[in-house]
């Protein structure tokens, strides 16, 4: 039987769950309630999974700020794919910045069997400017979530550092379990956690410190400037090195 199902209808609430996956090969497990991601072009593809059980089940995705260029709005559409695990079907939506737009709807036959749904939502294809946005996810009716993640940190992974120690580049930089830090290219430091809830951590890094807030699936961003990366998160497959970026709003200008 095929199954034609998942939606995207985003609304502002409380309770949010805020993680997701660069990852293809390992989805992030979506939670009961809304998902809360944030596209960008120059970090990837966010990729979530939750389960349809028999009966009837909705997902819905709203894409609620888009990514401005100075300040003006841009043309932007995410891309949502929706797939079961064993791609034996696939259904493709996007939503825009424009508010009639904004939200795509993907509902189920009635199903007489668990399935895993596998959902993608991509930025556009983009890595000139920052090109992207919050959005929202959901899945309601008959549907069952996975674990929830790992029991590590969320800041502990990989990063593409976008600021430099002084004139000297970091490279890719490994933040580690055990509150250390390693670059490729020999520096070392710690970090701490300063506001758990709010992810606020403090990084020393060589001779530098940093106050820094980690934003699921884009990286280390300062606290009151939620869209300016310090540090990126790598996307899940990419080995690409780039040089580092001076940001100016939402646009990049490399040296």
């Amino acid at each position: 039987m095929r199954i034609f199902f998942l939606f995207a209808a985003l609304f502002l609430a409380t309770g949010l769950v805020s993680a997701q996956s660069l990852k293809p090969q390992s989805p992030y497990p979506m939670q009961a309630g809304i998902n809360q991601g944030t596209s960008d072009s120059l970090v990837g593809t966010h990729y979530w999974y939750f389960h349809a059980l028999p009966g009837t089940n909705r997902l819905t995705v709203r894409f609620k700020n888009p990514t401005t260029l100075y300040g003006a709005s841009m043309n932007t559409a995410l891309t949502v794919t929706v797939t079961d695990d064993k791609k034996t079907w696939r259904v493709v939506k996007t939503v825009t910045g424009n508010r009639t737009q904004s939200e795509a709807t993907f509902t189920s036959n009635k199903l007489d069997k668990k399935v895993t749904i596998i959902v993608s939502v991509a930025p556009p294809n983009q890595n000139l400017l920052r090109m992207g946005g919050d959005y929202e996810i959901e899945a309601t009716g008959d549907v069952a979530f996975g674990g929830a993640g790992s029991a590590e940190d969320p800041i502990v992974r990989t990063y593409d550092p976008m600021t430099m120690h002084y004139s000297e580049e970091y490279g890719a930089t490994k933040f580690l379990a055990d509150g250390t830090v390693v670059t490729a290219n020999g520096f070392t430091g710690t970090w701490k956690v300063f506001d758990k809830e709010s992810r606020i951590y403090v990084v020393a890094l060589g001779r530098i410190r940093y106050s820094l807030q980690y934003r699921p699936g884009y990286g280390l961003v300062r606290p009151k400037e939620p869209y300016m990366i310090e540090v990126q998160e790598l996307r899940g497959c990419s080995g690409q090195k780039r040089s580092p970026a001076v940001f100016i709003d939402t646009k990049i200008m490399r040296p």
